[in-house]
């Protein structure tokens, strides 16, 4: 393979996702930093035969409140993330985005277990923040097309709440 077409994962994974971020720009990750919240989120309300956190666009909704009413939260997210990256890698080898879906489940058991230092409190808050975006209102970023509305049953209850 010629080196002029060589693609490392990274880039190639970088370079699918930028449909999905097309759907808007982010406000408060950087494209790394948001690959990562997405594969966390992923891992909180996984797809199955039902749309999960990403085909709700759950990262937009953090992302969104992260720049507006949760601003308090950036500086955990940023510190949180980097402190991911780097357990991530030295438990590893691997960034988390780019592991298999079961081995960043074993590796967040890990964390909830407290077997990954200071990182517990951080995960417990992107799952909160993740059930809001995809549980809340499509007003405020997640919830893209009131899936998981649509999931309980309750979309045309809602539909009249969505402000």
């Amino acid at each position: 393979m010629s080196k002029l077409f060589a693609v490392n994962r990274r880039e190639f994974l970088v370079a699918a996702a930028l449909p999905l971020y097309a759907a808007g720009p982010l406000q408060t990750f950087s494209r790394d930093e948001a690959l990562l919240v997405e594969a966390l989120c992923d891992q909180v309300i996984p797809a199955d035969d039902l749309p999960g956190a990403k085909q709700a666009g759950v990262l937009y909704y953090i992302d969104r409140q992260l720049a507006g009413p949760l601003r308090r939260f950036q500086a955990a997210y940023h510190d949180g993330l980097s402190k991911l990256r780097d357990a991530c890698h030295d438990r590893t080898g691997h960034d988390f985005a780019d592991l298999p879906f079961p081995e960043q489940t074993k590796f967040l058991q890990e964390v909830e277990a407290g077997r990954i230092e200071k990182l517990d409190s951080f995960w417990r808050l992107v799952i909160d923040h993740t059930m809001q975006g995809f549980y809340g209102s499509p007003a405020h970023g997640g919830n893209r097309d009131e899936v998981s509305w649509e999931m309980l049953g309750i979309r045309d209850v809602m539909e009249g709440h969505t402000h």
